[in-house]
């Protein structure tokens, strides 16, 4: 016959054990709902980034895009190009700014497709996106995540 102390410590220990479980896991929880909106915000912020750089990538490259425009006169392209490279927020175009400048001559020309592109002009495409938290218990407030890409168009590029 078992004894009976022996058998009711046995059962003490098993609920303190719960009840530190209990405690333990609400804590538990909010830390890795907050590492895991944490990393959901650190993937966005890479996509805005990614986008606006290959935007304004396709824009300054020789080429003909869409149509046989050129690269920086080929707007939708410019727009799909950040678009296709932006992860986990859909970027629309309302969200994408593009404009041509050159602080050198100080062109500045808002908007797309430029009126006229000389040798050194810029072209920039801003992406700007918000961000707003999907687990309502990391108290993260929603916020705006932009980036700013500027690249020396390439025209007239002749190869010998």
């Amino acid at each position: 016959m078992a004894n009976p102390v022996a058998r009711w410590r046995r059962h003490r220990s098993t609920g303190q054990g719960l009840v530190e479980f209990a405690l333990v896991l609400p804590i538990l929880l909010l830390l890795l709902l907050g590492v895991f909106e944490f990393g959901r915000l650190m993937v966005i912020y890479a996509g805005v980034t990614s986008a606006s750089r290959e935007a304004a990538r396709f824009g300054a490259a020789v080429g003909d895009g869409q149509g046989g425009l050129e690269g920086y006169r080929d707007c939708q392209g410019i727009r799909e190009a950040a678009r296709r490279v932006s992860v986990l927020l859909p970027v629309r175009d309302v969200d994408i700014a593009i404009w041509y400048d050159n602080p050198n001559t100080g062109f500045y020309e808002p908007n797309c497709p430029p009126a006229h592109v000389s040798l050194g002009d810029r072209i920039a495409v801003r992406v700007s996106v918000v961000y707003r938290p999907i687990v309502p218990l990391v108290p993260l407030p929603e916020m705006p995540i932009q980036s700013e890409a500027k690249r020396t168009i390439l025209k007239d590029v002749y190869i010998k």
